[in-house]
């Protein structure tokens, strides 16, 4: 329980959406195919996320830190890769014989 709130008070890791290939954030109303969207949530595991873990452990129980790293993989980066394993296309290979 007191895990819970120490996780509770830690802030939330807030991940810009990129323009692909670029620094610039994505203006409003547009939004990115999943493919994509996983790859700039691997970018800010990268850039933000991290980085964030490794400050919250120099200050904070490094275990809360851990936690909520796994918890925002689990889901900015699991789900979608479970949501794209399960609507990705599949391709057959048909051989034609004369």
């Amino acid at each position: 329980m007191f895990t819970l709130i120490l996780l509770a008070s830690l802030p939330n890791l807030e991940c810009p959406e990129w323009l692909p290939g670029t620094n610039q954030v994505l203006p409003a109303g547009v939004t990115l195919a999943k493919e994509e969207k996983l790859k700039n949530n691997l970018r800010c595991f990268c850039e933000i996320v991290k980085p964030a873990e490794n400050e919250c452990t120099q200050t904070r129980a490094p275990e809360i830190c851990r936690r909520r790293t796994n918890n925002w993989i689990d889901e900015n980066i699991t789900r979608l890769v479970l949501d794209n394993r399960v609507t990705a296309r599949r391709w057959r290979l048909i051989t034609v014989e004369p």
